[in-house]
């Protein structure tokens, strides 16, 4: 009956139960005649109906049973998705067998849970340990225990992948159990290792028979232990970096997708953590060097200069390159095939001085500075001895060194050496070496400028003393030239020096300093005689630094002087043209004779040759302006201020004065009944008398801009407007008229009235016209004057004054250029059809 159906349970126990009272009851009805009482059938109703009700309700017991059997039975089948319980069992057996499947799915879950307890658990610690420490080797050792740990294996290593290396290579960062095959620090061979498949793919690799495997056509190796094991990437956001390796003792062992699901999560926080460690010290390491850049710019920008700046610099770049030495050469300026050490920093003892030299001879430094490359040597001990300056390079046992070239404006004029035992240190340097060679090439150049800047200074300063002696000693030019030569002794640094002058195609010696100049002048060299002749014939400076070797040189002179000449420059003096003497200079104190001691003793030169041109220029000068003052004390007497200057600057200028038509106005004066005052005072007294007058009106015409045309007889006319002509000449006549009416009285006052007894007087006419101005006459006689019908005019108004005294007649052209407004009395007469006007003065 087990596994029967509750329903035939229910039928035979109920039977069972029924059968032996009913038949019972039977028996002893019947027997003893019992149902005959109507009592005893009434009860075996009710009896019969209360078994039915209870049937009835144990039924129903019964269904909800076999209802909870089949909702168990659809839940689990549903939820475990298997048919688990067999459907021919009895529904308290399903019953049993659903809670046998739900407790063995509590305990599967549970023990899923309890590792992803420990997962997470290894996970937490891992992350855990990030806070701790920032060693990457301790985080992947550790990442390798709790795999193994997960993946329940004991044999494994972490492989990170080295590209720098030529060629590719994994390098061995954590190894557990595997000791007697790999260690710490060890390389294996990229192209040969399984692991590179894992890289390559990016997913893992798992190996369940490594003996029958023919993906990799290759036999078990030692170090893999068993058959089975598995080989995962560790992989970043960008790439992958390496490898984890685990395998297991018991050859039965195979690993699964499970293990690879458990490590995946233990992997890409190991990664993550990694990277960020990575970070985090490559981030240190810049701002290391960053640090280090700043003060090494600082230094740079600090008043420190040649040797000093480069040690300071030196000294900084040890907290970015921790080398055990370091030195930097750059080329001598005299010698391109030699190296010179400007500076050198040795933490032991080194045999080397600044200012030792090197040739050039194929060896490391030679070969850096030819190929323009750096170049790392982990073994100098190992290369031939042809290429290695020993000197220099092998020294207190530092096998390691760094060359990098010093690349200055596009050529490369040094090298920066750095040594150590430990090349180590370089290749982990390499990105700021650059760095600092362009920064140690700046520091050189800026040497060398702010040096060049300094002697340039000096030069310039030297050549402004000169000039401004040369400026202002015009009179004495023996004087300048001494001090010329004095000023280039201290400049230039040389032993002697001398300075001719050519005349009648000879040099002659007329200054020089450290040399008997009395001998010197006992020789006249001629030209293409001697360095100096051949100076003074090519017209171009010479620069011989074995001076007696020159084809040029002329060794009379120092058997004279008894000078000894190694070397010389001379450079010409050249004015207008022509070469007018030569400058020499012997023997260079401190080295040879350069291009730029040329350009500065060329400078001094030309400043000599301006000197003496202007002396001669200020002769010459001197007496133009002797004969211009004679010619203008003399002519000036007779032709006004302005026509002489237009005479002098137009013949200077090559610019003669051009006859013209202008528009100007005419002013004459006249004294009146002069004739009859002559018999009565005689000449003499008539003379003086005109000359007071003259004198007295004339200068009121100079006043208002105007010009004394022609004196006639007992008066003159006067110009306005002639030679320049302005837009006031007509109210400069008018002015000029009115004041020499209101003058007239002090000259009777004066004069007039004490010579002839009596006052006299004049008449003033004005007229504007256009008139032809320009020199009138012919060669032996010319004169600044004007003709036309104004003329003419202006001589007709006179007359009109003579009816009234001390009157100014003006013409009505007069009227209309004058700008002004003036008081007029209209008279009776015209002149050229013109209205005629007497002035009475401004309104």
């Amino acid at each position: 009956m087990n596994n029967e159906k509750l329903y035939y349970k229910l039928h035979v126990i109920f039977i069972l139960m029924l059968l032996l009272p009913c038949a019972g009851i039977l028996y002893f009805g019947f027997s003893y005649d019992l149902f005959q009482d109507n009592s005893v059938k009434l009860f075996g109703v009710i009896s019969l109906v209360y078994i039915f009700v209870a049937f009835t309700i144990l039924r129903r017991f019964f269904d909800s049973i076999i209802t909870i059997s089949k909702t168990i039975r659809k839940k689990i089948d549903k939820e475990l998705a298997a048919e688990i319980i067999e459907s021919g069992h009895g529904e308290l057996q399903q019953i049993v067998e659903s809670f046998n499947a739900l407790e063995k799915q509590f305990r599967d879950s549970s023990s899923q849970l309890s590792q992803k307890t420990t997962e997470i658990s290894i996970l937490k610690e891992l992350s855990d340990l990030c806070y701790v420490t920032l060693d990457p080797g301790e985080i992947l050792h550790v990442t390798l225990e709790r795999a193994l740990m997960l993946a329940k294996a004991d044999k494994g290593s972490i492989l990170l992948l080295d590209k720098t290396s030529t060629p590719w290579s994994f390098v061995v960062k954590a190894c557990i159990g595997l000791d007697d095959f790999i260690k710490l620090e060890d390389r294996i061979d990229y192209e040969t290792s399984i692991a590179k498949y894992a890289t390559i793919n990016k997913n893992p690799l798992v190996v369940e028979d490594i003996e029958n495997e023919r993906r990799f056509g290759r036999n078990n190796r030692l170090h893999y232990s068993t058959n089975s094991f598995v080989i995962m990437p560790i992989k970043t956001i960008n790439d992958v970096i390496g490898v984890l390796t685990i395998s297991q003792k018991s050859e039965d062992g195979v690993f699964n997708q499970p293990d690879i699901e458990a490590l995946t999560p233990l992997l890409s926080n190991a990664a993550f953590t990694y990277e960020n460690i990575r970070l985090i010290k490559e981030l240190e390491f810049l701002q290391n060097h960053m640090n280090s850049l700043k003060k090494v710019f600082s230094t740079l920008n600090s008043s420190l200069r040649n040797s000093e700046l480069l040690h300071a610099i030196l000294a900084e770049v040890h907290d970015v390159i921790p080398y055990d030495a370091a030195m930097i050469m750059t080329r001598d300026s005299k010698h391109s095939d030699h190296l010179e050490i400007a500076d050198f920093i040795s933490l032991g003892t080194h045999n080397l001085n600044i200012g030792t030299q090197i040739t050039l001879n194929g060896g490391l430094v030679g070969k850096t500075i030819q190929q323009d490359s750096t170049r790392i040597i982990d073994d100098l001990s190992a290369l031939p001895e042809n290429e290695v300056e020993e000197e220099l390079l092998l020294a207190n046992d530092l096998k390691a060194c760094l060359l990098a070239p010093l690349t200055i404006r596009g050529g490369v004029n040094g090298v920066i050496v750095f040594l150590a035992r430990d090349s180590k240190v370089f290749y982990e340097s390499s990105e700021i070496t650059e760095c600092i060679t362009n920064i140690v090439s700046f520091a050189l150049e800026e040497n060398r400028l702010s040096a060049s800047v300094l002697k340039r200074n000096q030069e310039l300063i030297t050549i402004k003393q000169i000039g401004s002696a040369l400026a202002s000693s015009i009179f004495d030019i023996n004087q300048v030239l001494k001090y010329t030569m004095d000023m280039i002794r201290t400049l230039m640094n040389v032993e002697a020096g001398s300075l001719s002058l050519l005349k009648d195609d000879e040099l002659e010696f007329a200054v020089a300093f450290e040399i008997d100049l009395t001998k010197l002048q006992q020789f006249r060299l001629k030209l293409g005689q001697g360095i100096a002749g051949a100076v003074a014939s090519r017209g171009g400076p010479i620069i011989a630094n074995d001076a007696p070797s020159s084809s040029h040189f002329y060794p009379k002179l120092d058997e004279s002087t008894g000078f000894k000449t190694r070397s010389v420059l001379c450079v010409p003096m050249i004015s207008k043209g022509k070469v007018i003497g030569v400058i020499e200079v012997l023997n260079k104190q401190d080295g040879d004779f350069s291009s730029e001691d040329q350009d500065i003793l060329q400078s001094i030169a030309a400043s000599v040759s301006i000197a003496l041109e202007n002396a001669s220029l200020y002769e010459e000068t001197a007496a133009m302006a002797e004969k211009e003052r004679g010619i203008r004390g003399v002519f000036q007497k007779f032709v006004p201020k302005e026509i002489i200057d237009q005479i002098i600057h137009g013949e200077e200028s090559g610019q003669t004065m051009i006859d013209e038509f202008k528009n100007i106005t005419l002013l004459n004066i006249d004294i009146r009944g002069f004739s009859e005052l002559t018999k009565e005072i005689g000449p003499h007294n008539s003379v003086s008398l005109l000359n007071n007058f003259f004198s007295v009106m004339g200068e009121i015409v100079f006043k208002h801009n105007g010009i004394v045309d022609k004196y006639l007889g007992d008066g003159f006319l006067a110009l306005f407007g002639a030679p320049v002509a302005t837009a006031m000449d007509a109210e400069n006549a008018v002015d000029a008229a009115l004041e020499m009416q209101a003058a007239i009285t002090a000259v009777n006052d004066e004069y007039a009235v004490k010579i002839l007894g009596h006052p006299m007087s004049i008449g003033i006419s004005l007229y504007t016209g256009e008139v032809v101005v320009g020199n009138i006459g012919f060669e032996r006689k010319m004169d600044y004057t004007v003709i036309g019908d104004p003329v003419n005019n202006v001589f007709r108004l006179q007359e009109i004054t003579k009816d009234s005294p001390d009157s100014i007649v003006i013409a009505e052209s007069t009227c209309h250029a004058a700008r002004v407004p003036l008081k007029l009395e209209e008279l009776d007469a015209t002149v050229n059809e013109m209205k005629v006007y007497r002035l009475l003065g401004r309104k």
